[in-house]
């Protein structure tokens, strides 16, 4: 059996987030260049769908629905330092202490805008589940018992004027029965940019069970961006149970 959920939340800062990217440039030209003039910006998406980067297609059809006065102003807002300082501030209240935050009463930010709402995070989830047959000792011990492979995850993406350009995600493999999770497999984190001056990793990804009364699959990783000279951590964070997504965050970590 398999059931597929999506729900999109909408949220938090301003543009940011995903690749180590710039394999795709000509040699003609720098990355600093490929964002500077809305013509360059586009040759450097086209560049990329050339070399196979099915990816950019989307963001190339979004640019190019564009009018020219728009394609000016996305440029400016591509190059403005500001975007460089507001990266990772993904939470409304930025003084909320992460490790310390009840799971269960947590709620997932849908939306923020900056830019009178030209610069947009969208964050959106997905889970899946999969019934599947008892395999442990421990499992086949209790013969009514019912268990369940799943997938959660959240992702975060960032749109300039309806552009998307960049997008981070996190992850995480989990084992339930009907009431409560029994194991984690893994977690994962992968992420797409479209900002040729942007440079993204991420450290390895943890995984883990909270506590009860919680119970829930954790996997966690921490970005590492530089934008412009403009160096930043964001933490970002899934967890969830046997009912699916139950919360996630992205938030400077530095």
């Amino acid at each position: 059996m398999r059931k597929n959920t999506r729900k999109t939340l909408v949220g938090m800062a301003t543009v940011t987030a995903a690749a180590l990217a710039m394999a795709a440039m000509p040699a003609t030209a720098s990355a600093e260049d490929a964002g500077t003039t809305p013509a360059s910006y586009e040759q450097y998406l086209v560049t990329q769908v050339e070399l196979g980067d099915t990816d950019a297609q989307e963001t190339l059809s979004q640019y190019q629905e564009l009018s020219d006065g728009e394609k000016e102003q996305f440029i400016t807002y591509l190059n403005d330092p500001e975007r460089g300082q507001e990266l990772g501030d993904f939470l409304s209240d930025t003084t909320v202490d992460l490790d310390s935050i009840d799971e269960e009463t947590y709620e997932t930010q849908l939306r923020k805008e900056t830019e009178g709402g030209d610069v947009v995070l969208e964050a959106e989830i997905d889970v899946e589940e999969t019934e599947t047959a008892p395999t442990t000792d421990e499992e086949l011990s209790d013969p009514s018992a019912r268990y369940y492979d799943r997938s959660a995850w959240y992702s975060v993406t960032d749109k300039i004027l309806g552009v998307r350009v960049t997008t981070v995600k996190i992850g995480v493999n989990y084992r339930t029965t009907s009431k409560r999770v029994t194991k984690v497999y893994n977690g994962w984190a992968s992420h797409t940019n479209r900002v040729p001056f942007l440079e993204y990793e991420h450290s390895p990804v943890k995984k883990w069970i909270s506590a009860d009364p919680a119970n829930n699959a954790h996997a966690e990783t921490i970005w590492q961006g530089k934008w412009k000279g403009i160096s930043w951590n964001g933490r970002q964070r899934v967890w969830a149970d046997q009912t699916g997504f139950k919360g996630g965050y992205l938030k400077r970590d530095n």
